[in-house]
Protein backbone atom coordinates (compact mmCIF):
# COMPACT_ATOMS: atom_id res chain seq x y z
CA UNK A 1 0.00 0.00 0.00
CA UNK A 2 1.29 3.42 -1.18
CA UNK A 3 2.72 5.49 1.73
CA UNK A 4 0.66 9.46 2.02
CA UNK A 5 4.59 10.62 1.38
CA UNK A 6 4.96 8.28 -1.32
CA UNK A 7 1.68 9.80 -3.05
CA UNK A 8 2.26 13.70 -2.25
CA UNK A 9 5.53 13.11 -4.05
CA UNK A 10 4.30 10.92 -6.76
CA UNK A 11 1.30 13.97 -7.14
CA UNK A 12 3.93 16.96 -7.33
CA UNK A 13 5.95 14.90 -9.52
CA UNK A 14 2.95 14.80 -11.77
CA UNK A 15 2.25 18.27 -11.32
CA UNK A 16 5.36 19.50 -12.38
CA UNK A 17 5.84 17.36 -15.04
CA UNK A 18 3.21 18.77 -16.69
CA UNK A 19 3.63 22.10 -15.66
CA UNK A 20 7.52 22.55 -16.60
CA UNK A 21 8.53 19.06 -18.13
CA UNK A 22 11.07 16.28 -17.03
CA UNK A 23 14.09 18.41 -17.18
CA UNK A 24 12.17 21.48 -15.88
CA UNK A 25 11.20 19.33 -12.53
CA UNK A 26 13.98 19.91 -9.85
CA UNK A 27 14.29 17.06 -6.71
CA UNK A 28 15.14 19.98 -4.94
CA UNK A 29 12.19 21.81 -5.40
CA UNK A 30 9.31 18.44 -5.01
CA UNK A 31 11.09 17.98 -1.60
CA UNK A 32 10.84 21.80 -0.81
CA UNK A 33 7.27 21.77 -1.96
CA UNK A 34 5.71 18.57 -0.03
CA UNK A 35 8.54 19.27 2.66
CA UNK A 36 9.57 15.58 2.37
CA UNK A 37 13.16 15.34 3.43
CA UNK A 38 15.94 13.59 0.79
CA UNK A 39 15.89 10.33 3.16
CA UNK A 40 12.08 9.73 3.33
CA UNK A 41 12.39 10.40 -1.05
CA UNK A 42 14.87 7.90 -1.57
CA UNK A 43 13.33 5.33 0.96
CA UNK A 44 10.60 5.42 -1.03
CA UNK A 45 11.92 6.30 -4.99
CA UNK A 46 15.58 4.79 -4.29
CA UNK A 47 16.44 5.07 -7.85
CA UNK A 48 15.41 9.07 -7.46
CA UNK A 49 14.22 11.30 -10.04
CA UNK A 50 14.01 8.48 -12.42
CA UNK A 51 11.75 6.42 -10.61
CA UNK A 52 9.61 8.78 -8.86
CA UNK A 53 8.66 9.61 -12.46
CA UNK A 54 8.15 6.44 -13.52
CA UNK A 55 6.33 5.20 -10.39
CA UNK A 56 3.96 9.01 -11.53
CA UNK A 57 3.58 8.21 -14.99
CA UNK A 58 2.32 4.66 -14.74
CA UNK A 59 0.27 5.58 -11.60
CA UNK A 60 -1.77 8.57 -13.43
CA UNK A 61 -1.39 6.66 -16.65
CA UNK A 62 -3.22 3.58 -15.15
CA UNK A 63 -5.59 5.71 -13.42
CA UNK A 64 -6.54 7.26 -16.87
CA UNK A 65 -6.71 3.91 -18.35
CA UNK A 66 -9.27 2.98 -16.03
CA UNK A 67 -11.54 5.91 -16.69
CA UNK A 68 -11.06 5.59 -20.44
CA UNK A 69 -12.20 2.12 -20.09
CA UNK A 70 -15.03 3.11 -18.04
CA UNK A 71 -16.33 6.00 -20.94
CA UNK A 72 -16.12 3.47 -23.40
CA UNK A 73 -18.75 0.58 -21.37
CA UNK A 74 -20.93 3.39 -19.96
CA UNK A 75 -21.54 5.56 -23.94
CA UNK A 76 -22.18 4.31 -27.16
CA UNK A 77 -18.81 4.13 -28.80
CA UNK A 78 -18.62 7.26 -30.63
CA UNK A 79 -20.09 9.19 -27.71
CA UNK A 80 -17.25 8.16 -25.83
CA UNK A 81 -14.83 9.53 -28.05
CA UNK A 82 -16.63 12.40 -28.17
CA UNK A 83 -17.03 12.62 -24.39
CA UNK A 84 -13.14 12.06 -23.57
CA UNK A 85 -11.28 14.44 -26.51
CA UNK A 86 -13.95 17.11 -24.90
CA UNK A 87 -13.49 16.00 -21.41
CA UNK A 88 -9.22 16.69 -22.67
CA UNK A 89 -9.85 19.85 -24.54
CA UNK A 90 -12.11 21.30 -21.41
CA UNK A 91 -9.24 20.75 -19.03
CA UNK A 92 -6.70 22.58 -21.39
CA UNK A 93 -8.42 25.54 -21.93
CA UNK A 94 -9.41 25.47 -17.99
CA UNK A 95 -5.62 25.38 -17.12
CA UNK A 96 -4.88 28.37 -19.93
CA UNK A 97 -3.23 25.47 -22.16
CA UNK A 98 -0.57 25.11 -19.28
CA UNK A 99 -0.43 21.47 -18.58
CA UNK A 100 1.13 18.91 -20.92
CA UNK A 101 0.46 15.16 -20.37
CA UNK A 102 1.89 13.97 -17.47
CA UNK A 103 2.85 10.56 -19.79
CA UNK A 104 3.20 12.43 -22.90
CA UNK A 105 5.68 14.79 -21.41
CA UNK A 106 7.99 12.00 -20.19
CA UNK A 107 8.07 9.96 -23.07
CA UNK A 108 9.29 12.78 -25.91
CA UNK A 109 11.89 14.15 -22.90
CA UNK A 110 13.21 11.67 -20.43
CA UNK A 111 16.67 10.71 -21.03
CA UNK A 112 16.46 7.95 -24.40
CA UNK A 113 18.22 5.54 -21.96
CA UNK A 114 15.72 5.71 -19.15
CA UNK A 115 14.62 2.23 -19.46
CA UNK A 116 11.94 2.53 -15.57
CA UNK A 117 10.46 5.70 -17.78
CA UNK A 118 10.21 3.70 -21.12
CA UNK A 119 8.54 1.02 -19.87
CA UNK A 120 6.17 2.98 -17.84
CA UNK A 121 5.30 4.99 -20.70
CA UNK A 122 4.81 2.15 -23.40
CA UNK A 123 2.91 0.18 -20.26
CA UNK A 124 0.39 3.48 -20.32
CA UNK A 125 -0.01 4.09 -24.07
CA UNK A 126 -0.49 0.06 -24.28
CA UNK A 127 -3.04 0.19 -21.82
CA UNK A 128 -4.75 3.29 -23.20
CA UNK A 129 -4.83 1.46 -26.68
CA UNK A 130 -5.70 -1.42 -25.60
CA UNK A 131 -8.85 0.15 -24.29
CA UNK A 132 -9.96 1.47 -27.05
CA UNK A 133 -9.17 -1.69 -29.30
CA UNK A 134 -11.50 -3.79 -26.96
CA UNK A 135 -14.96 -1.30 -27.49
CA UNK A 136 -14.15 -1.53 -31.06
CA UNK A 137 -13.69 -4.78 -31.16
CA UNK A 138 -17.07 -4.84 -29.04
CA UNK A 139 -19.03 -2.77 -31.46
CA UNK A 140 -18.05 -4.71 -34.32
CA UNK A 141 -14.62 -3.99 -35.79
CA UNK A 142 -12.50 -6.23 -37.20
CA UNK A 143 -9.48 -7.54 -35.12
CA UNK A 144 -7.08 -6.22 -37.41
CA UNK A 145 -8.51 -2.69 -37.80
CA UNK A 146 -9.58 -2.44 -33.97
CA UNK A 147 -5.99 -2.28 -33.16
CA UNK A 148 -4.36 0.00 -35.67
CA UNK A 149 -7.85 2.27 -34.59
CA UNK A 150 -6.62 1.72 -30.74
CA UNK A 151 -3.18 3.23 -31.15
CA UNK A 152 -4.06 5.74 -33.88
CA UNK A 153 -6.53 7.06 -30.93
CA UNK A 154 -4.03 7.25 -28.37
CA UNK A 155 -1.49 8.69 -31.18
CA UNK A 156 -4.66 11.60 -32.28
CA UNK A 157 -4.88 12.29 -28.47
CA UNK A 158 -1.34 13.00 -28.11
CA UNK A 159 -0.70 14.91 -31.00
CA UNK A 160 -4.10 16.88 -29.78
CA UNK A 161 -2.52 17.99 -26.27
CA UNK A 162 1.08 19.28 -28.17
CA UNK A 163 -0.81 21.19 -30.64
CA UNK A 164 -3.53 22.66 -28.16
CA UNK A 165 -0.67 23.90 -25.73
CA UNK A 166 1.44 25.24 -29.00
CA UNK A 167 -1.16 26.73 -30.53
CA UNK A 168 -3.26 27.98 -27.72
CA UNK A 169 -6.43 26.79 -28.70
CA UNK A 170 -8.62 23.36 -28.75
CA UNK A 171 -9.30 22.95 -31.91
CA UNK A 172 -7.04 19.78 -32.14
CA UNK A 173 -8.85 18.24 -30.31
CA UNK A 174 -11.94 18.68 -31.84
CA UNK A 175 -10.24 18.02 -35.44
CA UNK A 176 -9.00 14.83 -34.07
CA UNK A 177 -12.33 14.09 -32.33
CA UNK A 178 -13.75 13.95 -35.83
CA UNK A 179 -11.75 12.14 -37.51
CA UNK A 180 -11.42 9.49 -35.19
CA UNK A 181 -15.54 9.27 -34.91
CA UNK A 182 -15.98 9.62 -38.81
CA UNK A 183 -13.27 6.63 -39.36
CA UNK A 184 -15.72 4.74 -36.68
CA UNK A 185 -18.42 4.94 -38.57
CA UNK A 186 -17.31 3.91 -41.80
Amino acid sequence: MPSKTADRLTDAALLSIREHGYAGTSMQDLLRGTGVSSSSMYHFFPGGKEELVASAVRRAGLTAAAQIADVLERYELTEAIAIIFDAAAHEMEANDFTLGCPIGVPATEAPADSVPIQKAVAEVFTAWADAYTTALRASGVGSEQATMLGRFIVAAYEGSVTLARATRTTQPYHDAKTIVTTQITR
